[in-house]
């Protein structure tokens, strides 16, 4: 999962990971809401009848108990050998290592034979792969299901100079301590491919065969923001005119232990990942020696135009996915969170002025803004004629790249600061929530995880997901890991590792999924 993208230098800046970003932290309220109701009976029916209809999901058709357990050992020590292949994403000026990703193909191939002699594969952009595995329905049946997609990428983020000596386990060794797999891209994001193709390979060797086109997308640059990797097959699809009915991808999990009051795993399936928005605020004032100042300089009318768009965030809104997270979780709380929780229509105004409390609960309900880089004057005594600034947007799904600068230019109103986007993509499309993939990632969890809790949820960051929105119905972002409060500190961090047991529930999930939309 990659951090902010800086498209000038190909500088990647870490970012807070995902699962908190998502919603999760849409509950940390360090005392929640009291709300007195008396005195109107006919409401209170009302809201104990709501209150009452909260809960319930999806029936598994593909339980636990009918898969044969995966060897997480083994599991393990393949991811072990793909994280020694470095395939580390540097920069965009950065040559990718041939070696590094051929090593990894060249891997794939051997340790995954049932697979590769199920599937055809292609190499797209030097170093990213597509695998499609042939469905089998012919005749009047051909074209009934269209064809579904399996995201994931190959390359990892670089160790920050000077940390290697922090790990527990040298940072690309693959090591097997602790029952976990220690090293750079063990969580983000070899794991998932790993798990993947232990999925197809005991598939494929029970000679299972999907009713529909399978693929598996498999970019090389996603942390550098995917152009050349997921967005050089997106099209190659696309030119055969390939249309999916939906993609999984990471970007969110199962929670455990993050949510406040809430034992369960808390499955967040995404449906939706926010988009980003640089831009450059230039202004402009007259120079001169400082004994003789105007009564603006550039800086100060900079100062004013920064100010303007951070005194005046984007409003928070609790809109149908907020809500329906809410909803999703209030079935776990006792009755009197319950009550505000599946009572928006009522407590909504007060559970909002609530979270907007906490940055990562807030980011979630709102376009964010950001001041990060300003720059102007070059000696003290010297009056600066021109200032910049950068703003960094991340862009709510309800809004767009050029409604952030416009609504930016109104806000400053003076013509002495020009405001110009610096590089930035539009948020995702929402996908539905009721939908053919939705349900089945939901069922298979629950098939997989018992007894948990699912929600929807939104992704902050950006993934190889957006690449597939025009060539897919749907696109949705999961990886059936359990993640602790720790795990998300360590992902492109010090001491990123997997836990085996991670591992072997991912592959049982993978393969049920499979068998339960392809089988």
């Amino acid at each position: 999962m990659r951090g902010k993208l800086d498209r000038r230098s190909g500088t990647v800046y870490k970012e807070p990971q995902f699962l908190g970003q998502i919603g999760v932290r849409l509950l940390v309220m360090k005392n929640f809401l009291i709300v007195v109701i008396g005195g109107l009976a006919a409401l209170v029916l009302v809201m104990g009848v709501r209150t009452g209809l909260s809960g319930g999901g999806p029936e598994a058709a593909v339980t636990r108990a009918d898969l044969v357990a995966y060897d997480g050992a083994a599991i393990a020590a393949r991811l072990g050998t793909s994280i020694r292949l470095q395939a580390v994403s540097k920069s965009l000026e950065a040559t990718p290592d041939a070696q590094a990703f051929a090593g990894i193909a060249q891997f794939l191939s051997e340790a995954y034979p049932a697979a590769h002699a199920a599937m055809e594969r292609d190499v797209v952009g030097e170093y990213s792969l597509i695998y499609k595995w042939q469905g089998t329905d012919t005749g009047a049946n051909a074209g009934a299901q269209k064809p579904i997609g399996f995201i994931a990428h190959l390359d990892v983020v670089p160790v920050e100079t000077g940390t290697e000596d922090e790990w527990t386990r040298p940072p690309f060794s693959g090591a097997v301590h602790d029952g976990s797999v220690w090293g750079r891209g063990a969580l983000d994001n070899k794991g998932q491919v790993i798990a993947l193709m232990e999925a197809v390979e005991r598939l494929a060797g029970e000679g299972f065969a999907p009713a529909r086109d399978i693929y598996f997308l498999f970019g090389h640059d996603e942390e550098l923001g995917g152009d050349k990797g997921a967005g050089a097959i997106a099209e190659r699809l696309k030119a055969r005119g390939v249309s999916l009915a939906w993609t999984i991808d990471e970007g969110s999990g199962l929670a455990q232990g993050i949510v406040p009051g809430i034992e369960k795993p808390v499955a967040l399936i995404s449906t939706a990942e926010k988009g980003s928005v640089t831009l450059r605020f230039t202004a402009r004032g007259q120079g001169g020696h400082s004994s003789t100042p105007a009564p603006d300089t550039a800086v100060s009318i900079l100062s004013r135009a920064v100010l303007a768009v951070t005194d005046n965030p984007y409003p928070l809104k609790l809109d149908d996915n907020v809500i329906a997270f809410l909803h999703a979780l209030a079935g776990e709380m006792p009755f009197s969170r319950r009550l505000i929780m599946t009572n928006l229509w009522l407590t909504g105004p007060l559970v909002k002025n609530q979270l907007k409390g906490d940055a990562l609960t807030a980011a979630s309900l709102h376009t964010t803004t950001a001041p990060t880089i300003i720059r102007g004057g070059e000696k003290s005594n010297i009056l600066p004629q021109q200032a910049t600034a950068i703003v960094n947007y991340r862009i709510h799904p309800r809004d767009n790249v050029e409604a952030v600068r416009d609504r930016a230019v109104k806000l400053i109103n003076d013509d002495r600061v020009t405001v110009e986007i610096a590089g930035g993509r539009e948020p995702s499309p929402q996908s539905s929530a009721s939908g053919e993939g939705y349900r089945a990632i939901a069922a298979t969890t629950t098939a997989i995880f018992g007894d948990i809790v699912l929600a929807p949820a939104l992704t902050l960051q950006g993934t190889d997901s957006r690449h597939y929105a025009e060539i897919a119905d749907d696109n949705y972002r999961f990886t059936p890991f359990v993640y602790t409060p720790d795990d998300l500190q360590r992902i492109h961090g010090t001491d990123e590792r997997v836990k085996i047991e991670n591992l072997a529930n991912a592959a049982a999930w993978y393969e049920a999924l499979m068998r339960r939309t392809a089988g």
